[in-house]
């Protein structure tokens, strides 16, 4: 026999798990601070008077019309809006709920994951800190998208992937497939996690090994499983959704020359670090640099670097947006978690300090008045003054049956703030498709009076042909409290709706 096979009916040893150091004084603590983030959320909502983003107004939209996937986006978002409106009402805090307890859950799960990995209690508290002061995480919790929702499964899929390679645990296949299905049901680009953990178990022995056992499979066919509902739906649509998908996936090269393919790169590079927080990412940039040796800390480090490196190549050819890659530093925090206290004190000091910087400029952020800035020239100013703009437009236009919008960020404002529940219409020209292009189209409306508003002062002749009459409303302008105007909303009441032929989207 070869020296070192094993014998015939010689029991297997299994690595056990990571152990958790976490005590019931750990718990408590942090069950403690997700019940106070969840009460500072909802007194950001209230003191800061942010009204819904129009992604948020948009799935609020969709919630209104629940099905098994939608446009641009699964269902989950749609579902959970649908639930806590249906049990709490009609309010931004009512949409944006789940959201904030998404955002907990994800910092449950980096104190859990940290903590089993590195086998400390202060990993885990470390991981907790990175998540809560991370630029790029808390403002994705505050509001309802698809992010926070993704975090959350993303956190969960690499933790199991972890724990099925590296501790062997079986069952954390069933968990890696649940995880990604459930984030199918919120962004497709949580399929970067398995096409990339698949591809680096094809390119090593020891993967394709792993490969030649059930449990994996299993995890695949969860995951499909989860997913149907998506394939299906989409099936029944012209695949609207991964033709939607597909530049985001393979890219499209920009029309803009050298330097302005240049300025992108740079400005993604740029917006990466201040998402990150400067400080904090020079140290966990220092720590990180190289490749490390144990073969769970490769894991994480591999696959971060993996999506990282797609997302940077995709930047050199076309806009890539601030928020997509944002998950794949989730492993890179867990590694930097068990390696902070290993630090010399000067690097501690840089990561504290670093931290602190981001809590002040996140605050900033939402609260520009507290240094005089105006919040119709600092950061989210997308949430701010809807509200009564368009309930001004509303008392001005009186009884309608319908309202048109230009674009599909104006569409859910405009649905959600409107006084009455409304059917509106995208007829814009030269748009791409949306969910709207899903739904019964306007010609329903012969004979019916609709209001036309758009941010542009200008009604387009063919809206104006489309009806009897048009009469102009005064314009509505969004006003901060400092004098500054962040938008001016116009708006035209059209009587007598003729059906024609309508302008249809050119793009995806």
């Amino acid at each position: 026999m070869r020296v070192g096979a094993r014998r015939m009916n010689e029991p297997v040893t299994v690595p056990k798990p990571a152990a958790s150091t976490a005590t019931g004084r750990d718990a408590g603590l942090l069950a403690s601070l997700l019940l106070l983030l969840l009460l500072l959320r909802l007194y950001i909502n209230q003191v800061g008077n942010f009204d819904l983003h129009f992604d948020e107004a948009q799935y609020w939209e969709w919630s209104q019309q629940l099905d098994w996937s939608y446009y641009s986006k699964g269902p989950l978002v749609a579902w959970l809006i649908a639930l806590s409106t249906a049990l709490f009402g009609h309010g931004e805090w009512q949409v944006r709920l789940f959201a904030w307890l998404a955002y907990d859950a994800f910092l449950a799960l980096l104190f859990v994951f940290a903590n089993q990995f590195w086998q400390s209690r202060r990993a885990g508290w470390w991981a907790v800190a990175l998540g809560l002061t991370t630029p790029l995480y808390f403002p994705l919790g505050q509001v309802m998208t698809t992010d926070v929702l993704l975090f959350v499964c993303w956190t969960w899929a690499l933790w199991a992937a972890w724990r099925a390679l590296d501790q062997r645990q079986t069952t954390a296949w069933y968990e890696l497939g649940a995880a990604v299905g459930l984030g199918s049901l919120t962004k497709l680009s949580i399929g970067l996690l398995p096409f990339f953990l698949g591809l680096g178990l094809l390119l090593t022995p020891a993967g394709r090994r792993e490969l030649r056992h059930w449990p994996p499979w299993a995890g695949v066919l969860l995951m499909l499983l989860l997913f149907s509902p998506v394939v299906l739906w989409n099936m029944g649509h012209d695949w609207v959704m991964f033709r939607h998908e597909q530049g985001h996936v393979v890219g499209v090269a920009d029309a803009a020359g050298l330097s302005g393919k240049l300025r992108d790169l740079l400005e993604f590079l740029a917006g990466q670090f201040l998402a990150l927080s400067p400080l904090v990412a020079v140290a966990l940039l220092h720590t990180l640099h190289r490749p490390p040796r144990p073969l769970g800390q490769r894991l994480l480090w591999g696959l971060s670097l993996a999506v990282l490196a797609l997302f940077l190549a995709k930047a050199s050819v076309s806009k890539v947006q601030l928020n997509w890659p944002a998950p794949a530093y989730i492993g890179l925090l867990i590694l930097f978690a068990g390696q902070i206290d290993l630090l010399q004190a000067r690097w501690r000091r840089l990561v504290l300090f670093g931290m602190a910087t981001s809590v002040l400029l996140v605050t900033i952020a939402l609260f520009p008045n507290l240094v005089g800035w105006s919040p119709a020239k600092a950061p989210f100013r997308d949430l701010r003054l809807w509200k009564q703009p368009v309930r001004d437009v509303a008392e001005q236009a009186g009884k309608v049956d319908f309202l048109m919008v230009p674009r599909y960020h104006l569409a859910g404002e405009l649905a959600f703030y409107w006084p009455t529940r409304l059917p509106v219409y995208l007829v814009g020209e030269g748009r791409r498709f949306s969910q709207h292009d899903l739904w019964p189209a306007i010609d329903r409306e012969a004979g019916r009076t609709g209001v036309y508003l758009t941010t542009a002062d200008r009604l387009p002749p063919w809206v104006q042909q489309a009806f009897t009459a048009c009469h102009a409303l005064r314009p509505t302008p969004g006003v901060t409290a400092d004098g500054l105007t962040i938008r001016t909303l116009y708006a035209w009441r059209c009587e007598d709706h003729e059906p024609s032929t309508g302008l249809t989207p050119t793009t995806y």
